[in-house]
């Protein structure tokens, strides 16, 4: 049998990697995170709690690269908030905030349950922060350019129901979900 080259090694490493971070990934959304234990996730992707080791540092690490690898997917679905925001930003804002729900309801809970728990938000938080801020300017942006009173206490308000519309799609699988952006886009966008 011939060694294998360096890019197949990678491939394999990459396979693996993603193997345990799916099987964290459950874990984390169904259990929390406080009840997913290293040997539990070890154990889930069928590979040695060692071996985890050799990919990940901690649980923590695990969670991080989740979280991060999921917001920035999310985020790419987004328009750039280096534009000026239009209503056709807004409305699509809208689909997309929905449509990620859909899309992967384990990574959305995974979200949430990491949201509802303050210790483990803290642990994600800076840097989640860091990557949400130039969207939430860019609608702030939008609601300042329709003259409302508080643009950003309007920004806040519009993320709190998508965050509870998508908190609801997650918990109820016949949630009428267009209807619901009907209205969203009706109360939104002017």
């Amino acid at each position: 049998m011939c060694p294998k080259t360096k890019e197949q090694n990678e491939i394999i490493r990459e396979e693996k990697k993603s193997i345990i971070l799916d099987a964290a990934l459950h874990l984390f959304a169904e259990e929390g995170y406080h009840s997913a234990s290293v040997s539990k996730i070890a154990n889930k992707a069928s590979i040695s709690k060692g071996l985890l080791y050799n990919y990940f540092n901690s649980k923590e690490d695990v969670l991080k690269t989740l979280i991060f690898e999921m917001t920035d997917k999310m985020m790419e679905k987004f328009p750039s908030p280096t534009e000026k925001p239009t209503k056709e930003h807004i409305e699509l804002y809208i689909d997309k905030s929905c449509d990620i729900i859909l899309e992967d309801i384990t990574y959305a809970k995974l979200f949430f349950v990491t949201y509802m728990q303050p210790e483990v938000m803290a642990i994600v938080n800076d840097k989640m922060m860091q990557k949400a801020s130039p969207f939430m300017n860019f609608i702030t942006t939008y609601f300042a350019s329709k003259k409302a009173q508080n643009p950003e206490a309007m920004m806040f308000y519009f993320s709190a129901v998508l965050d509870g519309i998508q908190m609801h799609m997650i918990l109820n699988p016949n949630f009428p979900v267009e209807e619901v952006k009907k209205i969203l886009k009706q109360q939104f966008i002017k």
